[in-house]
């Protein structure tokens, strides 16, 4: 692991009358684990953007699965402090046969599955402080219009509790629609499915999100006068995390 891969961060301030928060958020994991890096920071909130497993690297089957016991452990360690999202490689075995996707391994569908399901309560799909939102994927807003029925009839205290209590519910399909450019029949892709190409187009207004599960190879940003979507998934290529401040120092 890089010494110096803490001081690579993304940082800001961003004062909106509310109290001081530090937060990081960790992107795809697949199996790595330098996750680690963060555990001892002073982070108020730090945030697993999902895809824990189904590594593109040579790792042993062991240590993905002694990986994810691990990420577990330290969420039920300070569950108030560590949070948990759901990706689609990770949906794929806790919800088996369900929302396939590529890498899938049928050999550690018995031990992965059994660990997801065991744990299913810990994992959630989105995550928000004032109108920052993380995600696996992203909201566009495509599919924000095409679902705008359902996410009003279930509407919460903000959009990423609306989208867990949809993926609690009875419409929890939509959370994992699949769109054509990811090899799907939907018009958009989910906040599990959305790829790069659709929501740095036509990201959520009046929202910055922060997501994964479109690799690149460095943070990419995309923004207007009043939202923006951040890519994070860049642990293929280094060990670099996502740091945000808020409110005053």
């Amino acid at each position: 692991m890089a010494q110096n891969s803490l001081r690579e961060t993304q940082s800001a301030i961003y004062s909106k009358n509310t109290k001081f928060m530090h937060i990081v958020a960790i992107g795809d994991v697949h199996g790595r684990n330098a996750w680690k890096e963060v555990t001892g920071t002073e982070a108020d909130q730090i945030i697993f953007i999902g895809d824990y497993v189904d590594p593109h690297q040579p790792i042993p089957d062991l240590d993905v699965i002694h990986n994810l016991e691990e990420i577990i452990a330290f969420k039920k360690s300070t569950p108030g402090r560590v949070t948990l999202l759901l990706g689609n490689h990770d949906a794929q075995y806790l919800h088996y046969p369900l929302y396939p996707c590529s890498g899938h391994r049928a050999d550690l569908q018995e031990s992965l599955g059994g660990l997801f399901k065991e744990n299913k309560d810990l994992f959630q799909i989105a995550w928000q402080h004032d109108n920052y939102l993380f995600t696996h994927a992203g909201v566009s807003q495509g599919w924000h219009k095409r679902n705008i029925s359902v996410l009003n009839e279930m509407k919460k205290e903000n959009l990423a509790e609306t989208l867990n209590a949809i993926y609690k519910s009875e419409y929890r399909d939509i959370i994992f629609e699949v769109g054509q450019r990811r090899g799907g029949w939907h018009p958009y892709g989910g906040p599990i499915w959305a790829d790069r190409s659709e929501t740095k187009e036509d990201f959520l207004p009046n929202y910055h999100q922060v997501v994964g599960h479109s690799r690149v190879s460095d943070f990419e940003s995309y923004s207007d006068e009043n939202a923006s979507i951040t890519f994070i998934d860049v642990g293929d290529t280094r060990v670099r995390f996502y740091h945000r401040r808020f409110g005053e120092n």
